[in-house]
């Protein structure tokens, strides 16, 4: 999973045009650090989906513009839109579920 901030989010995410799934994370987070594996596990299922990570620390903005209430906050975009979202730790087939 590629880690990416705010420069790089509009060039892969919103200007792309594809389908892909991006984990909004902070390092410190005990809970992000459950998702995290569950999410880099999802990789080798979904290998024409790219995968993100996005530090919210380091992005504070993306988190506001995208009403991210809290971390760690998983995001399906299609077409630069996000069409769904999961919040919290889940268990890995919620996440996989997102991207059937």
């Amino acid at each position: 999973m590629k880690t990416i901030n705010s420069e790089f989010f509009d060039e892969v995410v919103e200007d792309d045009g594809q389908k892909c799934l991006v984990l909004f994370s902070r390092k410190t987070c005990p809970v992000c650090k459950k998702v995290h594996p569950k999410i880099e596990d999802l990789e080798d299922e979904f290998p024409d989906i790219p995968f993100y990570n996005v530090d919210v620390e380091a992005s504070p903005e993306l988190q506001a513009k995208l009403r991210l209430k809290g971390v760690p906050h998983v995001i399906l975009f299609d077409d630069g839109e996000p069409v769904k979202r999961l919040s919290g730790n889940h268990d890995e087939d919620e996440y996989a579920d997102m991207l059937a």
